[in-house]
């Protein structure tokens, strides 16, 4: 690389330490989830009856906290880590469940910024939920090891109700007591059986890909941090009960390993979708596809969990706990889907069942949990974080059909041209108009997987993009006319990363993994109530 390159380290040192002020709360170190950018306010959850709250979801924050730790790394300045430990300290010594150990933070519980008190949005019951956060257990545990051990612990005590079925809730429990052997309570027991297929397990809780992938992670840390191998144990045996209920002709991944046990009648209204009327696709769905039309097996309305999250997140499992079995699961399933999802000639993402069959075009004959009646499923443009995906796999695998379509869909993004078995570049453009993060760790991790520091240059092009793109008033947001900033968007992060790879130090900052956190519930939206995510209703606002 040039030196005459526009270095970000100037940008990223203002926004972090603009950012890190203004979110801060009165009279403590807590962070606001976001900021106002035009009048520095930190950004709020509307109640339902109107009354508003400052967001301080520590959950939501990890991002940031990451990135106030590299960029100590790329600058040198240890301040930035002293402001992270400052937080992560704060929030350990005063939001920590006394009996289960977990922590007051998650997808329906945060900490209200002004007052110091602990809410959650309505409808939620503020309980512990984390789908695909994955927290910085490694600062976490630096400064607070054994709280983070006990938290480890707790995640699985109060999300699992039954050990045997694996029967297992996205809601944990607070104020349920945390036994030092959670682990060694039970002996895995055989869950989902292929020989079945396509029966599933009836589950009451639902066993989301997100939630348990959450758990799975948990699990291989706590392992890390205390060699417990019956923690790892568990982790890959709920991983594989995954992999058991895959598609055994095509071998796509799940959402879940279990369909939902029916418990209530099933209302005549379609509109009203809790998980105790039965499986949800199978009610919406089942006259037209039969036993295929299971939540299970539904890949057209959230792929994001099972194809960039999960399989990302069982990668650095696997690396935690070295078991080479995880890693080729993971790597299978991401195989298998972009074989049957992914359209190559036109770069877009199919929607389907796991059986591989096309359904763009299909129209829905009736309302239900995946859409209105009406309802008409389209291909989506595929997302430079599926590359990602895809090169992450292939730091784990030198499966030739694997490197083959990582190969093709670099080309197909308009990238250059790879060697097949190399990876390394025959021919590598020297422009691109995408803007992503993720495509910036997709070809930082080429440099690491392949040796060759060639990628630098259109990872910078990358950078200057993001920032051409999202920067405007001193913050990151989607665009000039948004009006908050969220602080666990991944672009700053990604801008540090390609610091750090300039200065051969990217495997020193931490792998980023996660997109961030979110608060879920009841807002009131046109006069009626209606469950929504932050970033939805908080972060999409314009002016």
């Amino acid at each position: 690389m040039s030196d005459s390159r526009l270095s970000f380290i100037p940008i990223l040192k203002q926004y972090y330490q603009h950012a890190y002020e203004l979110a801060k709360g009165p009279g403590s170190p807590l962070l606001a989830d976001g900021i106002e950018v035009r009048t520095s306010s930190p950004a709020h959850w509307c109640y339902p009856d109107g009354h508003t709250a400052p967001m301080s979801n520590f959950a939501s924050q990890q991002n940031f906290i990451r990135g106030l730790i590299a960029l100590e790394v790329v600058t040198g300045e240890a301040k930035f880590k002293h402001q992270a430990i400052e937080t992560v300290q704060y929030f350990l010594n005063h939001y920590v469940d006394s009996e289960s150990g977990l922590f007051h933070w998650g997808g329906h519980r945060f900490v209200n910024l002004l007052s110091g008190q602990i809410e959650g949005p309505a409808s939620k019951e503020c309980v512990h939920e984390l789908k695909h956060h994955f927290p910085f257990y490694d600062l976490l545990h630096e400064v607070e090891p054994t709280k983070t051990e006990r938290f480890l612990r707790g995640f699985w005590q109060s999300h699992i109700s039954n050990w045997e079925t694996l029967d297992l809730s996205r809601h944990g429990e607070y104020g349920k007591e945390c036994p030092e052997n959670v682990f060694q309570q039970f002996e895995p027991k055989p869950v989902v059986d292929p020989e079945k297929w396509p029966e599933l397990p009836q589950t009451v809780g639902l066993t989301f890909v997100n939630a348990s992938t959450d758990l799975i992670y948990a699990a291989c840390y706590y392992y890390k941090y205390t060699s417990d191998v019956d923690a790892k144990k568990w982790a890959k045996h709920l991983y594989r009960q995954f992999v058991l209920a895959r598609n055994p002709h095509t071998g796509m991944p799940v959402y879940q390993f279990s369909s939902p046990l029916q418990r209530e009648p099933v209302p005549t209204d379609d509109k009203i979708t809790f998980s105790w009327f039965g499986d949800r696709a199978k009610r919406q769905f089942g006259k037209e596809f039969g036993e295929i039309a299971k939540e299970a097996n539904a890949l057209f309305r959230d792929c994001w969990p099972v194809v960039v999250d999960n399989p990302m997140a069982i990668l650095e499992c696997a690396e935690l706990t070295q078991d080479t079995d995880m890693a080729l699961w993971a790597v299978e399933g991401i195989k298998a889907y972009f074989k049957y999802a992914w359209d190559e000639q036109k770069n877009q993402i199919l929607p389907m069942w796991n059986d591989g069959v096309d359904l763009s075009g299909l129209t829905f004959k009736r309302d239900g949990y995946y859409g209105s009646k009406g309802t008409q499923l389209s291909p989506q443009k595929n997302d430079p974080a599926y590359l990602l995906t895809l090169v992450r796999a292939c730091a784990n695998s030198t499966d030739k059909a694997l490197r083959e379509l990582t190969v093709k869909m670099f080309k197909r993004f308009g990238l250059g041209d790879l060697h097949p078995e190399t990876l390394k570049p025959n021919t590598l453009s020297s422009e691109t108009e995408i803007a992503s993060p993720y495509l910036v760790f997709a070809l930082l991790e080429l440099i690491e997987l392949t040796g060759t520091r060639e990628f630098l240059a259109l990872t910078q092009v990358v950078g200057e993009n993001l920032l051409r793109t999202h920067y405007h008033f001193g913050f990151f947001i989607p665009s000039e006319k948004h009006k908050y900033a969220r602080l666990d968007d991944p672009i700053p992060y990604a801008l540090i990363a390609i610091e750090a790879a300039n200065q051969g130090q990217y495997q020193k900052i931490p792998i980023a993994i996660s997109t961030g956190g979110y608060l879920h519930g009841d807002q009131s939206i046109d006069g009626k109530e209606k469950v929504v995510y932050d970033y939805e209703v908080v972060y999409n606002q314009i002016v």
